[in-house]
Parts: structure tokens; sequence; C-alpha cells
């Protein structure tokens, strides 16, 4: 007849419970100590020099906007997204910055008008990338995007 229970087996060695007891030790230490910087570059990193873009974007013809009874406009039928509030993103290779387009007025030369302010753009980057609502991105150079108001006409 078997044993009902196995055999003990030999008691492990006193240097894989030390080495257990110093992992664990290890990983609290690594645990309590994760409020700081993960590395000393990030801790001694400059911030960023940025920039503000801002600009226009105007809808330009009648069909592709409605007017509202105070000045106001919005876009209507391909042109919806194009209103208050929709989103200005300008995308580099290190991020990106957002605004919104705000104070939409009808103008008298048949026009919608929106500015948009978008603050934070960094400095020093090849190529920006500058999206309106769910508009296809177009490219500009740092130089295009700080000499004066851009003015965006979307079709």
């Amino acid at each position: 007849m078997q044993p009902s229970h196995p055999e003990p087996t030999a008691r492990r060695p006193v240097w894989m419970w030390a080495g257990a007891t110093a992992g664990l030790a290890l990983a609290v230490t690594m645990f309590l100590n994760n409020s700081g910087p993960r590395t000393p570059a990030a801790a001694s990193r400059p911030p960023a020099e940025t920039f503000v873009v801002s600009g226009a974007v105007l809808l330009g013809d009648g069909a592709s906007f409605t007017r509202d009874d105070h000045g106001g406009c919005a876009g209507t039928g391909d042109h919806a997204d194009i209103k208050d509030g929709a989103p200005v993103l300008i995308t580099t290779g290190d991020g990106f910055a957002g605004g919104k387009l705000t104070d939409a007025r009808a103008l008298i030369d048949g026009t919608c008008r929106f500015w948009f302010s978008v603050p934070g753009v960094p400095t020093g980057q090849d190529t920006y990338l500058l999206m309106v609502a769910d508009r296809d991105p177009r490219q500009y150079i740092e130089h295009e995007l700080k000499s004066a108001l851009l003015a965006l006409r979307v079709d």
C-alpha cells in the first residue's frame, strides 16, 4: 500500500531564500521611491520653447454655411464640421498643441469667418501639420506659422 501523501523533499538551500528576500526588498524599495523623475535626464531637461499660432478659417461661398440672426454662421452639408468650438490641432514629430474655432461671423463679402489661436506649439520642428475639424491636415514650416495670421480657406 502507498502512503496517502508524498515523502517530504529536501529543504531549499539558504541562498535561494536570501535571493528571494533581496528581490522582494528591491521591488518594495523601487515601488516606494517611484514618485520622482525616472532618469536624471528627465529632471534636467529644460522646458521647450513654444509659440502661438493664430489665424482665420473662411468658408468661401453662401452654399457652404448658414447665417444666424446674430451675425454668426456655421458650416453646412460637407462643411458641417466647421463651427464654433471645432478643434484646431497642430502636430509635430514631438507632440501636438490644440485650440478651437471661435467667433464665427458672416461677412458682407459672402464668406463665413472663424478665428483660432493655438498656444504651446513647440519651436524647432522640421514640419508642422495643421488640421481644422475633420479636414485633411495642411503642412507648414515654422516661419509660415510665425510670420502673420494664417488665413485658411475651406472650399
